[in-house]
């Protein structure tokens, strides 16, 4: 079973609160699908869930109002955590289609168009998404920065992709994962003076407490530059934060005999 993800997270933050109304006939079948199909996605069966949303959708015989928009939602999860990318994309262009190219939709469709190698439809959708998000609040929108970044540096854009974490991080997107990656990518420029900022500032970022990983990529910095007593004490304090660690105590071994 795999474990919901930061997607997962925003995807369900996007379905609507829905009261069960009382109906007959498909109305009835239609919420009993839906329901069945949220109980199986909790559950982690992706597969049945997408057969319960489907059969929703097939006795509404189109799109017909919000509750159809809930469900393509879930559905659209559900494809993405099953790895099934491609149907998630399709799922957000009938989203798009039915209610409007809102900038939580695409954000969530460049994710997806990500997770299939698109980077060119990816980046289209998260630059699409920034333009309609002037106050940069709509959910998801990290998420698609981070994996259409990542996407790019995987092709070898290295520069475009740090560029692109530039822009959102002069916009006011000061965030501990994209301060983190910003430092990983400096560091496989060999630009370890410019990797120990962003760690810092990662460090300093609200969120810091989610991506543990900065004390331990700080550590790998410093040591990179040669300030191996910082490198140390940093790699100590990871540990002594986050608990025995197999990679951080190897450091640790290293460390102390430089």
């Amino acid at each position: 079973m795999r474990r919901k993800t930061g997607y997962a997270a925003v995807v369900l933050s996007l379905s609507l609160v829905l009261s069960l109304a009382a109906g007959c006939g498909g109305r009835d079948n239609r919420y009993s699908y839906r329901e069945a199909g949220i109980t199986a996605l909790n559950e982690g069966n992706y597969e049945e869930a997408i057969e319960s949303f489907d059969k929703a959708i097939n006795v509404s015989k189109g799109l017909v109002g919000k509750v159809d928009m809930d469900i393509l939602k879930y559905r659209a999860e559900a494809e993405y955590l099953s790895g099934n990318y491609k149907e998630a994309v399709n799922t957000y262009d009938k989203l798009i289609k039915a209610d409007g190219r809102k900038p939580e939709y695409l954000n969530l469709r460049s994710v997806s168009k990500a997770e299939t190698g698109d980077v060119k439809g990816a980046l289209e959708d998260y630059r699409k998404s920034t333009e309609l998000d002037k106050d940069g609040k709509a959910p998801g929108r990290l998420n698609a920065l981070l994996a259409t970044g990542a996407l790019m540096e995987k092709g070898g854009a290295a520069d475009d992709a740090m560029s692109l974490y530039q822009e959102a991080l002069q916009a006011g997107e000061n965030n501990a994962r994209l301060l983190n990656r910003m430092g990983l990518c400096s560091m496989a420029k060999e630009d370890y003076d410019a990797a120990v900022g962003y760690f810092e500032q990662g460090l300093s970022a609200q969120d810091s407490a989610k991506v543990p990983e900065l004390l331990f990529n700080q550590a790998v910095a410093k040591e990179y530059q040669g300030a191996f007593k910082e490198a140390l004490e940093l790699m100590q304090k990871y540990v002594s934060v986050h608990g025995p660690d197999e990679a951080a105590e190897r450091e640790i071994t290293f460390l102390k005999t430089r």
